[in-house]
C-alpha cells in the first residue's frame, strides 16, 4: 500500500488559503481609498501568493504519478472519475455564477454564451484553472508513460525548455488557460513522484536558502507589477514571464518545505484541520468568489472605512464561511455514501 503523502495535503491546504488571499488582496490594489503603505503591503502579499495555480498543477502531477507508479492507467475509468469529481462541480458552479449574473443583469440568457464561457473557463476569474487541469488529466496517460520510460530529469529539463519557448514565441487571447503555459509544473510533479523520498530530503536541507530566495523573488515581481501594471510603464512581457516561472518554482519548493515542517510538528489539531481543508479544497476553490461577492456587499467602505480593518474582516468572512460550508458539504456527502 502506498505511503500517505500528508505533507502534500498540507501543501494543498496552504495553496487553498493562498488563492483566497490572492483574490481578496487584488480588490484593494486599485482603490483610491487604499493608502500608500497599505497598498504596498497588500501588493507584496498578493504577488507573493501568485504561485497557487502552478502549485495546484504541481500537486496534481505529483499525486497522479505517485499513485500510478506501479499500475497502468485505465483511461476510461480515469476520465470517468475526473468527470464526476472535477467536471460536474465545475459545470454546476459555472451555472450558479451565470444565474447570479443574469439576476444582476450583467449577462442575458443565452445557451451559446453559457457554453462558450464554460469551455473557456471565463464565467468568473478563477474558473480558468479547471480548464487547464482538465487538459492535464486528458494528457496524463502520455505523461505517465513518458516518465516511466525515459529519464525523469531529462524530461523535466526538456519540458522546462519547451515551456519557455512557448512563452517566448506563442501568444493568443486565452494562452493563460492552455496547458503549455504550465507544462513545467506538471512535469515537476511527475519528476518528484519518481524519486520522492530522496528529493524530499535534499530539498529540506536548503529550506533557509529557499525562504530567502522566495522573499527576494516576491519583492522583485511585486516591484515589476507596480511598475508595469499600476504605473503602466512599458515592460518586457517575456522577461516577466520568465521571472514568474522562476518565482513559482522557488515558491513551490519553499511551501513544500513548510509542509514538511508541519508534517514533523506536534500541531495535531491544526494538522487535522489542514487535512480537512485539503479534502475540501476543490469546493473551497470553486465557491470562494461567491462569498467574496457577499462580503463586498456587506463589508462596505461606508460601514468600515479603514482599509486594514476592511481587509481583515473580509478575510475572516470569506475564509470562515466558505471553509465551514465546504466542511458541511463534505460531511453530508459522507453520510449519503454510508447509506
Amino acid at each position: 500500500m502506498k505511503e500517505r503523502l500528508t505533507e502534500i495535503e498540507y501543501l494543498r491546504a496552504i495553496a487553498c488559503f493562498s488563492v483566497i488571499l490572492v483574490h481578496i488582496t487584488a480588490g484593494y490594489l486599485f482603490l483610491d481609498t487604499t493608502g500608500t503603505v497599505s497598498k504596498i503591503l497588500l501588493l507584496i502579499l498578493n504577488r507573493a501568493l501568485t504561485y497557487v495555480v502552478p502549485a495546484f498543477i504541481f500537486i496534481s502531477g505529483l499525486v497522479l504519478s505517485y499513485n500510478y507508479q506501479d499500475k497502468t492507467v485505465d483511461y476510461f475509468k480515469f476520465i470517468k472519475k475526473r468527470i464526476k469529481n472535477i467536471a460536474v462541480p465545475y459545470f454546476c458552479w459555472t451555472a450558479i455564477f451565470y444565474l447570479i449574473f443574469i439576476q444582476q443583469r450583467i449577462y442575458k440568457v443565452s445557451f451559446a454564451f453559457f457554453l462558450e464561457k464554460l469551455f473557456l473557463g471565463d464565467m468568473v476569474y478563477h474558473l480558468y484553472f479547471v480548464v487547464i487541469i482538465i487538459q492535464f488529466y486528458l494528457l496524463f496517460g502520455v505523461f505517465n508513460r513518458l516518465f516511466k520510460k525515459y529519464n525523469p530529469l531529462f524530461l523535466l529539463v526538456l519540458m522546462v525548455i519547451l515551456n519557455v519557448l512557448f512563452m517566448k514565441y506563442v501568444y493568443f487571447r486565452y494562452v493563460d488557460r492552455f496547458f503549455m503555459q504550465y507544462l513545467c509544473f506538471f512535469a515537476l510533479g511527475c519528476y518528484f513522484a519518481g524519486n520522492y523520498q530522496q528529493i524530499k530530503e535534499k530539498i529540506y536541507r536548503y529550506k533557509y536558502i529557499l525562504a530567502i530566495s522566495y522573499l527576494a523573488m516576491s519583492l522583485l515581481i511585486a516591484q515589476r507589477f507596480y511598475e508595469h501594471v499600476i504605473l503602466q510603464n512599458a515592460g518586457n512581457a517575456f522577461l516577466d514571464n520568465l521571472l514568474w516561472l522562476l518565482f513559482s518554482f522557488i515558491a513551490i519548493l519553499f511551501y513544500f518545505c513548510l509542509a514538511l515542517l508541519l508534517a514533523s510538528s506536534n500541531l495535531g489539531r491544526f494538522k487535522s484541520f489542514l487535512q480537512k481543508v485539503s479534502v475540501s479544497s476543490y469546493d473551497i476553490y470553486l465557491g470562494h468568489p461567491l462569498m467574496l461577492m457577499v462580503a463586498q456587499k456587506i463589508i462596505t467602505y461606508h460601514l468600515v472605512p479603514s482599509t486594514t480593518i476592511n481587509f481583515l474582516l473580509t478575510v475572516l468572512f470569506v475564509g470562515g464561511t466558505i471553509v465551514l460550508a465546504a466542511f458541511l458539504y463534505q460531511a453530508q456527502k459522507r453520510k449519503l455514501l454510508l447509506k
